[in-house]
């Protein structure tokens, strides 16, 4: 037989190997995460003929025949498309989704190796649904591997209230099926820990004084009251006093027919300067100056008149008053030359003082809803000016009430004072709030993404809360980020993370072999006498440090399409074709010319 029809018939069969494998990729076109096969071929072997010319120069090899060398896996992507599918989503990058046919399979990677209890696969098609059981599984029922927080017990989920812990945990390199029951329950998580972000504007919201200065019981408190600085006061009108600008009390007394003239001012200079800060110092300047008595308003039976007001009084021999000034005016207090006898007395506006209240859901172990309230009020206005300034001082009063906020849950409400230093940054010291038998740890200064501030040019509000507790809730929707962590939503609006979508990477995808239904396994084989993967041992796709994926990202609701190009498996095609057509017909020639040598024989 000559060389003709040995070397058409290996071709035949190479280009039939081809044809084949391209034909076969034309199939898949539309198959979800496909990855095309491209054949290689090579020559079948090949002699140096030295009976031609040994001395020559040029090459005297002999090639008999082609043979397929590969069929090689296009590790190029595919497009990318939207799903509606629930789980479905694609990784864009150099990686794979792992599967397995084991529920109670475990599949670690390490750095220099892997193990694993079951046969594991590697896919790029994404579309991933729930058994009955809550398992993740591929349309094969194989199972999704993954990391699993370990939150899911017995159909509740349990929060962990560690961030930092969730996100060491999803850095591991130990993989085992996922699973998210359907009917999932949030465990109420009882509050142990609330840092609020609130901005208490000084000139915004003014409750009556008697909130401030009296206790519950209805006692006046006077220590508070003569500490309180009349800059952080207002009059009736919701207007606040203004001190600083609206200073001066000018006063004229008038007795035995002689006039005295006096003016104080608010400021920081002390009685010598005839300058007041808190109603203390002008208590005493005025009866130290003048020998006119300051104090809390009330009736002819000694009690406090509501709402409270300030009151100037006359304690000693007959006289007449005058009342003038920005300040005195603001308080309501003008008098111009009245008589004003032993036991008269001149009455302000009724007071008021800044304040604001916040209300912030709590949570028993139970899940019942309680309120943590706070009131705010203004003691102080501060002033950058001095040397060294006054800070802003608010005294806030805690405490744990019942929802409806009526009946007192704490033991006693926790009385604090914050501060606002001269760049406006808050002074609070966390406190500590008693909660049945449980302890809250309560901070003011500000939340995860917000500080407290002061602002005068916004109303005061409740800008944040951050707190660990929360009621029960019912599974209501399920996100995946980009690096394959699994979010579940909750209908009392907690979201937390319960584990991510296993990623594997190789250094040689083509050492992988297809298993068919778009499953890829890994294979090994002797080498230099040593018994390696084809593919090298699989690569965690995140980083160990942060869970960072750092091969690509995944793509939820999306899916990964076949990455066959039609334009070229058809060209490809027809090439094939012709190589198989073209050597059939070298077939049919060395036929043809061994029937001409056996006819000379005859």
């Amino acid at each position: 037989m000559n060389d003709t029809i040995l070397n058409s018939y290996s071709g035949i069969k190479t280009h039939q190997f081809g044809l084949d494998s391209i034909s076969n990729n034309i199939a898949n076109v539309n198959t979800t995460g496909y990855k095309e096969n491209i054949p290689e071929f090579k020559s079948l072997f090949s002699a140096h003929l030295d009976s031609l010319n040994s001395s020559s120069i040029t090459s005297n090899d002999r090639n008999f025949g082609a043979s397929g060398a590969s069929n090689a896996i296009s590790t190029k992507s595919g497009n990318y498309h939207q799903s509606d599918g629930e789980f479905d989503m694609a990784y864009q990058g150099k990686g794979w989704f792992i599967v397995g046919s084991n529920k109670e399979g475990d599949f670690k990677i390490e750095k220099d190796g892997y193990e694993q209890k079951q046969p594991n696969y590697f896919t790029r098609n994404g579309s991933f649904t729930r058994d009955g059981d809550g398992y993740l599984v591929n349309s094969q029922g194989y199972y999704v591997y993954g990391i699993n927080l370990g939150k899911i017990q017995n159909g509740v989920f349990v929060s962990s209230n560690d961030t930092d812990g969730d996100t060491k945990k999803l850095a591991g390199n130990e993989l085992t099926p996922l699973n998210i029951p359907q009917e999932l329950k949030f465990q109420p998580v009882l509050t142990s820990k609330v840092d609020i972000s609130i901005n208490l504007n000084p000139k915004d919201n003014f409750k009556n004084a008697q909130d401030f200065f009296l206790d519950s019981q209805g006692n006046f408190l006077e220590e508070k009251f003569k500490a309180q600085d009349i800059n952080a006061l207002a009059n009736n009108d919701d207007e606040a006093l203004e001190a600083s600008i609206y200073k001066n009390l000018k006063i004229s007394i008038s007795k035995n027919n002689k006039t005295q003239n006096f003016e104080f001012q608010y400021g920081n200079g002390g009685e010598t300067n005839n300058e007041f800060r808190t109603i203390g110092d002008l208590q005493k300047l005025l009866k130290d100056k003048t020998g006119l008595d300051l104090d809390i308003a009330k009736d002819k039976n000694g009690k406090l008149k509501s709402p409270l007001s300030l009151q100037i009084s006359n304690n000693e021999e007959d006289l007449n008053l005058s009342l003038e000034g920005s300040l005195a005016e603001k308080l309501g207090l003008n008098a111009v030359d009245i008589p004003f006898k032993k036991g008269d007395f001149q009455e302000s506006t009724p007071i008021k003082i800044p304040a604001y209240s916040t209300s912030t859901e709590i949570y028993d172990k139970d899940g019942k809803k309680f309120l943590l309230k706070s009131d705010y009020f203004m003691t102080d206005s501060g002033d950058n000016k001095t040397n060294p300034p006054i800070t802003q001082k608010w005294e806030v009063k805690s405490a744990v009430y019942d929802f409806k906020g009526q009946n007192m849950i704490s033991k006693a409400p926790v009385q604090q004072t914050i501060e606002f230093d001269e760049n406006d940054n808050i002074i609070a010291a966390p406190i500590e709030l008693d909660f049945k038998e449980n302890k809250i740890q309560y901070s003011l200064s500000g939340s995860k993404d917000y500080k407290s501030t002061n602002l005068p040019y916004q109303e005061s509000k409740l800008t944040q809360v951050t707190q660990n507790g929360k009621p029960e809730g019912s599974l209501k929707e399920i996100r995946v980020d980009e690096n394959g962590i699994i979010y579940l939503a909750f209908s009392n609006g907690a979201m937390e993370s319960m584990g991510r979508v296993g990623i594997a990477a190789f250094i040689n995808d083509q050492g992988l072999r297809k298993t068919g239904g778009n499953l890829f396994e890994m294979t090994s084989s002797t080498l230099n006498g040593e018994n390696k993967l084809l593919s090298g041992n699989p690569i965690l796709g995140w980083n160990e440090e942060d869970g960072i994926l750092k091969f690509g990202k995944v793509m939820y609701k999306y899916l990964e399409t076949s990455n066959v190009d039609v334009g070229n498996a058809l060209t490809n095609l027809i090439l094939m074709q012709r190589g198989y057509s073209m050597n059939a017909k070298a077939f049919s020639t060395g036929d043809d010319l061994i029937k001409e040598a056996i006819n000379l024989k005859k």
